[in-house]
């Protein structure tokens, strides 16, 4: 038998549990929108803001997206070949136009082990392309060659845009909506280098994510002198994760607070000048987070400016951290602007066994935190020598000397 056909039978076991999340993380509403207002001649009403989200298989029943719906089969067996298919609708059903970017969140992954004896990932050997369509595919064929030019491996993907990538897309209000074919598939080229160890499921490799749709508002509506009043709307819906190098963060980012908006680990270097948003995320472990900056291993973050928040966190779990740092990392605030739903979380230092971080301030306004006096992290955040707090009403701005 040869290897491709002991291939074709043997590749069980690597699950691929599609899970269809509609994540509407609308762009920082609370800097533009206002509550309905009037007078007695005149009205002031807020804009809508809302993107509704249809899938279907066959392209001819449309069902309306939740956040428990599974799009793909779940399966045991993925083989060379294997290909599956949805449709995705997306529609603004608000009275302001949007723009938006479709990718994938909550990853969950783990390593198999092939019949060569060596550890593999699922994840480099299924393939996810998104493509505009007007009709469903005839067979697996025509939807793999449809979107053959743009899909990528589901490790490449990662954490950035399937739709929406290089440019965010932009829906009018009451516009046509815009219909994506999403393929899932495993090249036929695939070998026994992703077949599990002893055709035995222990051995698979397992990956799991969802995928979320990000809206924010566009720069379309008028008002008495141009269309650019909500530019600073956030342009990035994925966290940005290093480990290593040295990086600039300047575009403003609404993303998953799970492990940080903006995320450094090891030795990364990252300078952040930009509005961070950190959306509130259950963990499956009960430890739910809304960090908008966190920092471990030896990394450096320094802040020079932007603002600094937490979105969505509910009323009876509102103690967040914003700004975090553990191990030997060290984050310095240099300016921005900073409010936590908890101030006393505002910033907060979590020791280790591996060393002791810090958070050093010498610049920034704080929402009823005055960082000279931390509730938190004592004798790890403070205001650095030159430097001192001032306080009007509920913010406390650190000035130099």
């Amino acid at each position: 038998m040869t290897n491709r056909k002991s291939t074709k039978r043997a590749l069980l076991g690597s699950v691929v549990a599609m899970v269809l999340c509609l994540a509407m993380l609308v762009g920082a509403t609370f800097a533009w929108f206002t509550d309905t207002a009037s007078t007695g001649v005149n009205k002031i009403q807020a804009g809508n803001l809302d993107v509704a989200l249809e899938y279907s298989t066959d392209f001819k029943t449309w069902n309306k997206v939740t956040d428990t719906t599974k799009l793909f089969e779940e399966s045991t067996v993925w083989e060379p070949g294997r290909t599956e298919v949805v449709y995705l609708r997306v529609k603004n059903a608000g009275t302001l136009a949007l723009k938006y970017t479709v990718g994938m969140y909550n990853i969950n992954e783990g390593r198999g082990k092939n019949v060569a004896g060596e550890f593999y990932y699922l994840s480099n050997y299924v393939k996810l392309g998104a493509v505009e369509t007007t009709a469903a595919y005839a067979d697996r064929e025509a939807a793999i060659n449809a979107v053959n030019a743009e899909a990528r491996t589901l490790k490449s993907i990662g954490s950035s845009a399937i739709i929406g990538e290089d440019q965010m897309v932009m829906l009018a209000p009451e516009a046509d909506a815009k219909t994506y074919a999403l393929v899932l598939y495993m090249p036929t080229e695939v070998g026994n280098e992703a077949n599990p160890k002893n055709n035995d499921p222990y051995w698979a490799s397992k990956f799991s994510f969802g995928i979320s749709v990000n809206a924010t508002q566009a720069e379309y509506e008028n008002d008495s002198y141009d269309n650019t009043y909500d530019h600073a709307a956030p342009e990035l819906f994925y966290a940005e994760s290093f480990s290593h190098g040295t990086h600039e963060i300047t575009k403003n980012i609404q993303a998953n607070g799970r492990y940080g908006a903006v995320q450094a680990e090891k030795t990364a270097q990252i300078t952040i000048d930009a509005d961070v948003y950190a959306v509130y995320t259950k963990g499956a472990d009960g430890q739910n987070a809304a960090m908008a900056v966190e920092a471990g291993g030896t990394s450096k973050v320094i802040i020079k400016g932007g603002d600094f928040r937490q979105v969505g966190v509910p009323a009876d779990d509102p103690v967040c951290d914003l700004i975090y740092a553990t191990d030997k990392a060290t984050i310095e605030i240099q300016g921005g602007t900073f409010k936590a739903v908890t101030p006393a979380n505002t910033l907060n230092v979590i020791d280790s066994a591996r060393g002791v971080a810090k958070i050093i301030v010498s610049g920034g306004s704080f929402y009823k935190y005055d960082p000279s006096h931390p509730a938190m992290g004592e004798n790890e955040v403070f205001v650095a020598d030159g430097y001192h707090v001032e306080q009007n009403g509920d913010w406390y701005t650190v000035v130099k000397n």
